[in-house]
Parts: C-alpha cells; sequence; structure tokens
C-alpha cells in the first residue's frame, strides 16, 4: 500500500521576498491563462511561474527554452538563497479556508513524498484520462529540473481518525511557516519534524490506497520518468518518490467539487438542425429564462443522474431523462454500471456519441469551469452549443476508480487548487 516519508522541502527565503509569499505562488500550471501568467510574472523575479510555466522565445532552441531557463532559474535561486533547503526532513501540513456558494470550508491535509507505485501493483488509483500533449510538456520539465514543482493532489480514507488527529495536535503547536490568502480563501503551511507525529502518520498510512484528484498527468510523467531513470546503471532511487498532497475523503463535507462544463465546436450540419427533436426523443426539455437560473436548477438536482442543462446560442433548456434506462442502453462501451451512471459518460458516450453523432475528440470540445464562459463561446460564434453539468460526487469518484474504470476527460475539479511554489521537493537520494 502507500509507503510515504518525510522530505527536506526547498521553501521560499522569506528575508530575499520581502515576506511576501503572494508574489511567489501560483495556481497549479494547468488552470493558468495567459492573462494570468503575465499577471503572475509582474509579481515577482522569483514567482515560481518562471519554473512551472515558463514564457517562449522566438530564438529559443533545444539548449535555450522554457525548460532549460526553469532550470537555470532552480539552480540560481538556490545558489543565492531564494530557496532554501529545511535542514531535517518534514511533513507539511497544509489548511486551506474558503468560501464556496455562500458557505465556510476548511481543508486541511498534508504534503510528503510517496513511493510511485509499480506497474499492476500501485497504491495510486487514477480516475480520468490523461492527454499526449500535457504529459510530453512536463516530462520535459522535470528532465530539466529533477524536482516536483507542485504536489499531487490525492485523497486518502483516515476512518479511525489516527491521522486527523495528529495532524490537528501539530497545528494547535506553533504559528504556520506561510500564510497567504489570495481570493480564493488562505493558505497555510506548517512544518511537522516530530519524529514521534511523523511516525504516528506513515505508519498510519501503510494500509492507505491513494485516489488521484488533481494531478494525474504529473503522476503519470513522474512513474515514467523514474521508470527511465532506472535504465541508468547509476541510478541512485532519488526518483522513486513523487511529492504528494492528501487530504481525508472521509470528511467530505469539506471536499468541494466543481463541476466542469463543455462546449462543442462543431456537428454535424444535419445534427444542428435536427438537434432539439433528437435530444427530445430521450429528454423532457424545458426552457429557462436565463443562465443563473439554469445553472440554479442544476443544482437543486444534484443527486439525479442525467440532467443537463442546455445553451443553442438563443434560448436554455434543462434537460431531464424520460427513461433513464433507455438512456444508459445507448452507451455501448465495456463498462461497469457505476461508470455508465456517471453524468460525464451519459453526456459523451450517449449524448454526443449516439444521438448528436459529435466528434468527441480532443479539439472539437472545449472545458469551461465558469458557465458563463461556456456561454460566451457560444455567443461569439465559435462553438455550435454548450452543455452545463451537475459536479462528480466524491463517492462516484471512489467508486470508479476501486473498480479500475477511468472517467472521461475533465469530470471533476476540485476547489480551491493547491498553491504551486509553498514547498518543492528536489530530488535527492
Amino acid at each position: 500500500m502507500a509507503e510515504i516519508r518525510p522530505f527536506r522541502g526547498l521553501i521560499y527565503n522569506q528575508e530575499k521576498i520581502g515576506g511576501n509569499y503572494l508574489s511567489v505562488v501560483a495556481p497549479p500550471y494547468d488552470v493558468i491563462s495567459a492573462e494570468m501568467k503575465d499577471a503572475l510574472y509582474g509579481e515577482s523575479g522569483y514567482n515560481v511561474i518562471r519554473l512551472i510555466l515558463g514564457k517562449s522565445l522566438d530564438r529559443d532552441d533545444e539548449t535555450n527554452n522554457v525548460y532549460t531557463r526553469a532550470k537555470e532559474n532552480l539552480i540560481n535561486w538556490e545558489k543565492h538563497d531564494v530557496l532554501l533547503k529545511d535542514d531535517k526532513p518534514a511533513i507539511y501540513i497544509y489548511l486551506q479556508e474558503y468560501d464556496c456558494n455562500g458557505k465556510k470550508h476548511k481543508r486541511v491535509g498534508f504534503i510528503c513524498l510517496m513511493k510511485i507505485g509499480e506497474t499492476g501493483n500501485d497504491p495510486v488509483l487514477p480516475h480520468e484520462y490523461t492527454l499526449a500533449k500535457p504529459k510530453v510538456d512536463r516530462m520535459n520539465l522535470i528532465k530539466q529540473v529533477k524536482a516536483n514543482l507542485s504536489p499531487i493532489f490525492s485523497l486518502y480514507e483516515d476512518t479511525d481518525g489516527v491521522i486527523n488527529r495528529e495532524i490537528e495536535k501539530s497545528i494547535k503547536r506553533r504559528d504556520p511557516v506561510i500564510d497567504v490568502t489570495r481570493d480564493d480563501g488562505s493558505h497555510k503551511l506548517w512544518r511537522l519534524q516530530d519524529e514521534k507525529s511523523v511516525d504516528v502518520i506513515v505508519n498510519a498510512m501503510r494500509d492507505k490506497k491513494a485516489f488521484i484528484a488533481d494531478g494525474h498527468h504529473r503522476y503519470e510523467v513522474a512513474k515514467t520518468y523514474r521508470d527511465t531513470c532506472r535504465k541508468d546503471p547509476d541510478y541512485d532511487g532519488s526518483a522513486d518518490f513523487v511529492m504528494m498532497y492528501f487530504t481525508d475523503l472521509s470528511e467530505n463535507s469539506d471536499l468541494t467539487v466543481l463541476a466542469t462544463h463543455r462546449a462543442v465546436k462543431v456537428m454535424p450540419a444535419e445534427q444542428k438542425e435536427k438537434l432539439m427533436s433528437k435530444l427530445e426523443t430521450y429528454f423532457d426539455i424545458k426552457k429557462r429564462g436565463s443562465l443563473t437560473e439554469l445553472v440554479d436548477n442544476l443544482n437543486e438536482e444534484i443527486f439525479e443522474e442525467s440532467v443537463f442543462g442546455f445553451f443553442d446560442g438563443k434560448d436554455y433548456f434543462l434537460m431531464k431523462p424520460k427513461n433513464k434506462e433507455k438512456l444508459l442502453n445507448l452507451i455501448t462501451d465495456d463498462r461497469a454500471y457505476e461508470w455508465k451512471t456517471l453524468d460525464v459518460s451519459v453526456l459523451h458516450s450517449a449524448v454526443f456519441n449516439k444521438i448528436l453523432l459529435v466528434n468527441n475528440s480532443e479539439g472539437n470540445i472545449s472545458y469551461f469551469r465558469e458557465p458563463k464562459d461556456a456561454e460566451k463561446v457560444v455567443k461569439d460564434g465559435s462553438h455550435m452549443a454548450a452543455f452545463f453539468l451537475k459536479p462528480t460526487r466524491v463517492e462516484q469518484l471512489k467508486a470508479v476508480a476501486e473498480l479500475g474504470e477511468m472517467m472521461p476527460q475533465k469530470s471533476t475539479y476540485f476547489y480551491p487548487k493547491l498553491l504551486t511554489g509553498l514547498v518543492i521537493n528536489k530530488f535527492e537520494k
């Protein structure tokens, strides 16, 4: 099962950054827009964006590019004490306090190293398919920096509360090392270096599985990179572990999962003309007055399966299945029932593939966290239609992952994201 250990993390030197951690941290690389990227570059010459998502230049070549510059930045920041390596191994306690839908939440977890599993015997259970392009990008980066720049977000079950009690004790004993407040809430980090407390957590994790919530591409890349390193006869084992964040899925009242909505760029012309009649074969469709009303109605149906919102560029509709089993029978994939009943599965495999004959390929479907952004691309004519979903529930993720199934792309969006730049794992034996 899960083999974890503390590590000597790289943490920003308060003196070098003027105590302003807000100026050097960033969201995960895959949610950073071009505008956000420029803003982060302007925050500080030491912002972690210069490591995780560098800017391309016209003169880039094989020896001078975004990846080699990330390596140079990391080396220079260590050399000039911008980043300091902790003197003792630690488990890092990470607390996020945030508001969502008018409610206050507190999500606590810990960052440590976990031994990467072997094929066929891996304690880490993914739930989403990955894409080739992001994996190539992250592989190019890890080869240069030889570090985990941000933790992989994972879930575990602490049914007896042993780990949570140890975390709570640690938080009460001392002030946080880092305390940052952003628009998505507050982020606090503690070092846990007491050997007895560390041993309690390490031992308690030995019988656990880890469900990836966010970071599928990075985990696959870490595994492939380790396998590549093993081919070197002088390999020292330093890439056998990957930096992970663990939070308890038993405490799922403070696990916020948001929906990721879809917009379709192109559908067959004849399908566009017959779109409503095609959908009405399987769904009761009711018009709604606005996007806000539509999303509110969707949220009221949180435990109802296969209920969607739809925008055709003019009107908003709520779609409820007339006969759920008839709809599920359209899904001919050899999958478990738990997978077939996921809203994202019904949308992609039944609605897109079978009812509307929409091409499900990577470039034809665009993904949006904010409903208004999906609405916007239909209004501007770049997409033909938008479909709005309810969030996937944590218990659904767990059930599908335990069965070894994979959800369609962008099935979950855990909020808030983990900050990058709080702690870095530079590979060492």
